[in-house]
């Protein structure tokens, strides 16, 4: 398979939903940024988009969580949260299938899943980019939402193994997305407290922790531009071996730990330089939103 794009993008429902809450400046640039991101997707002609996102919890409860899971079956659900409507999006089964057994021949021991379900941060951007849905999918799920989180540096590994599993694959076109951050903080702080701590202690108690969401949040753009930019230049590595878990969270929140998936499609791309398509800092939407391409034609 050749890699014919790869895009990292923000996925917040809040996007669509809060759509006409944001300054129209920062409205249209995001969405004239994902507009342009879904015609460049259809110009490349890709058999799939291999879509990397997260769960928040609704598809992967504390009772069973994997950290990766990749979807084989024929057809993936959008659950239909967030206040997003419940689609079907199809899965290219076959190339699906052959990057599951690449991954674990590459040492990358995937979960899959025969019945995909999805949520918002992949139906968000899909909505966003490609409304009709027309290009099959390829959903890999990370789990950026539930710590213990994996490494930095092993979701950059992961999108390394996926990268070769694809080029290592059978004949076809993929385009390659990961989605989710930039900087932005869900709940309230006892919710934000509570999901830190110990694996095995929270399931029985998460009633009462309620998820909440505020009408305006805070958005760190001076290190939603500091990451973005590392990016840009092609040096996730450098982030790599600059942050941690602990420090990510401090200062982009819960929810900038999933930049997990732009770290790992910048791994699958070899450490390829991007461009920005946008980024806007839309506190109505509680994140930092941001679109990049990256250099996009790899063999």
């Amino acid at each position: 398979m050749n890699i014919v794009g790869a895009f990292a993008c923000s996925h917040a429902a809040l996007l669509i939903t809060r759509a006409d809450q944001a300054p129209e400046a920062q409205r249209r640039a995001i969405y004239d940024a994902f507009a342009a991101m879904g015609r460049e997707i259809v110009a490349s002609r890709p058999d799939a988009i291999v879509i990397v996102g997260t769960d928040h919890g609704r598809i992967y409860p504390l009772s069973a969580l994997p950290q990766y899971t990749i979807g084989v079956s024929a057809i993936a659900r959008g659950i239909g949260d967030a206040g997003l409507p419940v689609k079907e999006v199809p899965i290219h089964q076959r190339l699906a299938q052959e990057l599951l057994l690449g991954c674990l021949d590459g040492g990358v021991d995937l979960a899959y899943s025969e019945a995909m379900t999805i949520d918002h941060s992949f139906m968000a951007p899909l909505l966003l980019s490609m409304p009709e849905l027309q290009i099959p999918i390829i959903p890999v799920v990370q789990n950026c939402n539930a710590p213990p989180l994996p490494l930095l540096r092993r979701s950059h590994a992961v999108g390394q193994a996926l990268g070769e599993a694809i080029r290592r694959g059978p004949a076809g076109r993929v385009v390659v997305i990961g989605t989710g951050g930039l900087s932005h903080w869900v709940g309230s702080p006892a919710f934000q407290n509570f999901m830190t701590e110990p694996a095995g202690t929270r399931l029985e108690r998460q009633k009462e922790y309620p998820l909440t969401l505020t009408d305006t949040g805070h958005v760190n753009e001076d290190f939603d531009r500091t990451f973005i930019d590392l990016i840009c230049r092609g040096q996730a590595r450098q982030f790599l071996g600059e942050w941690d878990t602990d420090r990510l969270r401090a200062a982009a929140g819960n929810g900038g730990q999933e930049i997990r998936n732009w770290l790992l499609v910048a791994g699958a791309v070899q450490d390829r330089p991007a461009r920005l398509l946008a980024y806007e800092p839309v506190k109505q939407w509680l994140t930092g939103t941001a679109i990049v391409q990256f250099q996009h034609t790899l063999n």
